[in-house]
C-alpha cells in the first residue's frame, strides 16, 4: 500500500515524459523496412532538417542543402546549355552555313547530347547515385582506370570551356567599350571575371546556386526580348530589315568565310551541348537523383533546343548575311531593348562560367581519391571544411583556365572544347 501510494505517476500517459523520444529513430525503423538506396538522402535531409533549426539550415553557407529537378538539374542544364555560344555567334553560324546547315547542325549537336544524357540516365536507374557526377558514371561503366583517363579529359574540357565563357563576357564588354581592336582588354575583363567566380566557388556556391531560378528567368526575359524586337521595325542601317520571305530564302543556303567550313562551324556551336551534364555533375547535392536528372536533363535539352532553332530562324529571316558576317553582336541590334539582350550575355557567360568551376574540381576531387589515381598527386582530393570544397582542384581548374584565356579567343576555344567532349560522348 505504501509502495503504490509512493509510486512514480505515468507522466507518459499524459504526454509529459521527461524525455521525447527522437523522430529520427521512427525514421531509422521506417527506413530499415525500405530500399536504402532510395531513402539515403532523404534520410540525411531528414536528420539534418530535425537537428538544426530552419534559419540555420537555409541561409548558412555551412549547412548543405539538397535539390531537386527543377530547382538543381533543369536549371543548371539550361544555365550551361543556353550559354554564350547562342548570344555570340548564332548569326555568325547562320550567316556561314545558312538556315538549313544551321538547323541540321543544331540536329546533330542535341542528338549527340541526348544520346549521352539518356545513356547517364540509364546508369542512374539502375545503381546507387553517389557524387562525381560524370567519372562516377564512367567508373560504373569502363572500370577505373579508363574511368580516370575519360575522367580528366573531361575535366580539361570544362576548364578550356570557362575560359571560353569569360572569354565570350570579356568580348562583349570590350565590343560594347569599343575597344575590340585590343585583344587583350577583352582577355583582362575575362581574367577578372575567372578570379571572382573562383572566390566565389571558394568561398561556397550555395547562394548561387540558389539564385539559379532568378538567373535562368533573366536569360528567359533576354531571349523573349530577342523575339519580341524582331517584330519591331529597324531602319536597316546595321543590316537588320525585318522580316522578309526574299532574305529568309538568299540565307538558306551556306556562304562560308575564308578558311571556314561546315565542320569549323559546327566546331564552333557543338560545345553548346557540354552543358547537358551539368545537372549529373549535382548527384552529391540532390534529393532523388534518379528521378531528377532524368526529369531536369530532358526537359532542358527540350527547351533549349527549341530557342535554338527560333533564334536561327529569325536571324535568317531579318538580317543581311554581311550584318550576320561581321557583327557578332547582331542579336542585340535585333532585340527590342538591348539592355536585357546584354544582361542576358552577361548572366549566361558567368553562370556558365560557375557551372565548369562546380563540376570540374569535383569530378577531379573524386578521381584523385580513387585507388587508380597516382599516389603523388592524391592531393588534388583534399577538401576544405565540412562540405569537403576542393580547394586544390578547384585552383587547378581555375589556372588551366587562365593560361588558354591568355592564348585564345572564342573562335579558337570553342573547338578545343569540341574534342573532349565528343570523346567522352
Amino acid at each position: 500500500m505504501t509502495e503504490s501510494k509512493h509510486a512514480e505517476p505515468d507522466w507518459e500517459r499524459y504526454g509529459l515524459q521527461l524525455q521525447q523520444p527522437s523522430k529520427l529513430s521512427d525514421a531509422d525503423d521506417i527506413l530499415e523496412d525500405t530500399d536504402s538506396d532510395d531513402n539515403e538522402l532523404f534520410y540525411e535531409e531528414q536528420k539534418s532538417t530535425l537537428s538544426k533549426p530552419w534559419w540555420k539550415a537555409n541561409f548558412f553557407l555551412s549547412e548543405r542543402v539538397l535539390f531537386g529537378a527543377w530547382d538543381g538539374v533543369f536549371t543548371s542544364c539550361m544555365l550551361n546549355i543556353f550559354g554564350i555560344i547562342i548570344f555570340l555567334r548564332t548569326g555568325w553560324m547562320v550567316g556561314n552555313a545558312g538556315v538549313g546547315l544551321s538547323i541540321l547542325i543544331i540536329f546533330i549537336t542535341l542528338l549527340v547530347s541526348t544520346i549521352g544524357a539518356m545513356s547517364s540516365i540509364g546508369i542512374c536507374e539502375r545503381c546507387k547515385v553517389e557524387s562525381g557526377g560524370v567519372y562516377f558514371l564512367l567508373n560504373h561503366v569502363l572500370g577505373g582506370q579508363l574511368a580516370v583517363a575519360v575522367g580528366i579529359l573531361y575535366c580539361f574540357g570544362q576548364s578550356v570551356s570557362c575560359s571560353l565563357y569569360t572569354v565570350g563576357f570579356g568580348e562583349s564588354i570590350s565590343n560594347l567599350l569599343q575597344t575590340s581592336s585590343n585583344p587583350w582588354v577583352a582577355r583582362g575583363f575575362a581574367i577578372a571575371a575567372l578570379v571572382l567566380l573562383t572566390g566565389i566557388n571558394l568561398a561556397g556556391v550555395k547562394w548561387v546556386i540558389r539564385l539559379q531560378l532568378v538567373l535562368l528567368f533573366t536569360i528567359m526575359i533576354a531571349a523573349v526580348d530577342f523575339i519580341v524586337g524582331s517584330f519591331m521595325p529597324h531602319n536597316g542601317v546595321d543590316g537588320v530589315l525585318g522580316y522578309s520571305t526574299a532574305l529568309l530564302r538568299n540565307n538558306t543556303s551556306p556562304q562560308y568565310s575564308n578558311g571556314e567550313s561546315f565542320f569549323t562551324v559546327f566546331g564552333v556551336f557543338f560545345p553548346t551541348a557540354c552543358g547537358v551534364l551539368s545537372g549529373i555533375n549535382m548527384s552529391g547535392d540532390l534529393r532523388n537523383p534518379r528521378k531528377a536528372i532524368a526529369i531536369g536533363t530532358i526537359s532542358a535539352t527540350a527547351l533549349s533546343g527549341t530557342f535554338y532553332v527560333i533564334f536561327v530562324f529569325v536571324l535568317g529571316a531579318i538580317v543581311e548575311r554581311w550584318a550576320l558576317l561581321s557583327d557578332f553582336m547582331i542579336s542585340e541590334k535585333v532585340s527590342a531593348l538591348g539592355a536585357l539582350w546584354l544582361i542576358g550575355l552577361y548572366v549566361s557567360s558567368i553562370t556558365s562560367c560557375m557551372g565548369g568551376l562546380y563540376g570540374a574540381p569535383r569530378i577531379l576531387q573524386s578521381i584523385a581519391t580513387s585507388n587508380n589515381f597516382p599516389r603523388p598527386l592524391s592531393y588534388l582530393g583534399m577538401g576544405k571544411g565540412a562540405n569537403k570544397v576542393p580547394v586544390i582542384s578547384l585552383t587547378v581548374v581555375a589556372l588551366t583556365s587562365l593560361l588558354f584565356i591568355c592564348v585564345g579567343d572564342v573562335n579558337f576555344l570553342a573547338p578545343i572544347v569540341t574534342m573532349p567532349f565528343s570523346l567522352r560522348t
